[in-house]
């Protein structure tokens, strides 16, 4: 894959909490459910991480550590977990997306948005996508969707299941009854959710596992239906569900040649697979 003159803050794929900041500007004087890397008020491009199901803190430091100087990161946390257990736990789609939407429009960006969603996280992409198109701001430049089914698609229970169990085998932040309640929380919401009923129009990229049990790349495909915008590119990823912790560098050197694709005056159509 040529990623063009991305050239990465650093070659470590561990990023600092000092790194990351909270930006206490939510617009009813809440603690904001966004962390902020850098400013990103005089960035031409950010992108916008949105979690996967069960999270707690923001798993993408390492990916937004190895991206180029040039391109500013914010990533949206869960409210009613981790350092927001004050805040009222969303219990839907829309509630969870209002949050994030009150919150980055509280940064005034004035640059150009890339939204990046792995497993759920993708479908609150989608939704914020349409949010920020049916007003005309933040301007979105691309939606990058990894690891999930389209938005709709009918649950598979057993793969809930092996969804739960990858999960607990993780560990991380939290009790683990807490994170078994919090996974269960999110995979409802998913189940509940009715879909934007227009597509977006944001060019697209997608991002695949090659052994995703839960999300197989012929199924993104699907995603093509959910935007009227062309599809940019096809990553293709060794590993499974959640490879985008093993190769860091890899999702932000393929999320930056994304953002430089979108810089092109003319976003052309490209249909085939790009081995990563």
């Amino acid at each position: 894959m040529s990623a063009g003159n991305t050239s990465p803050r650093n070659t470590t794929p561990d990023a600092s909490p000092d790194d990351t900041s909270t930006r206490n500007s939510a617009p009813d004087g809440a603690t904001s459910s966004v962390l902020v890397r850098g400013d990103p008020r005089g960035a031409d491009d950010i992108v916008v991480f949105l979690p996967p199901a069960g999270s707690v803190t923001t798993p993408y430091l390492p990916v937004a550590s190895c991206l180029p100087d040039s391109v500013a990161a914010v990533h949206c946390e869960m409210p009613g977990r981790g350092r927001l257990a004050h805040d009222t736990t969303p219990t839907a789609v829309a509630a969870c997306v209002d949050r994030w939407d009150a919150d980055l429009l509280a940064l005034s960006l004035e640059g150009r948005l890339h939204f990046f969603g792995h497993s759920l996280g993708a479908l609150f992409a989608h939704e914020l996508v349409a949010r920020c198109e049916a007003r005309a701001s933040p301007r979105v430049a691309s939606l990058c969707v990894s690891a999930a089914r389209q938005p709709g698609s009918a649950p598979r229970m057993l793969i809930a299941n092996a969804f739960e169990a990858l999960r607990g085998e993780q560990g991380g932040a939290g009790r683990a009854e807490d994170k078994d309640a919090w996974l269960t929380d999110d995979l409802r919401m998913r189940r509940r959710h009715r879909v934007v009923p227009q597509p977006v129009r944001a060019p697209l990229a997608l991002f695949c596992p090659s052994a995703d049990p839960f999300a197989r790349p012929h199924e993104m495909e699907d995603w093509k239906n959910h935007t009227s915008g062309p599809c940019l590119e096809t990553f293709t990823f060794r590993g499974g569900h959640d490879y985008y912790r093993s190769a860091p560098d890899e999702v932000a050197a393929a999320i930056g040649h994304i953002v430089e694709r979108t810089r092109e005056p003319h976003h052309a159509q490209h249909h085939d697979d790009t081995g990563v």
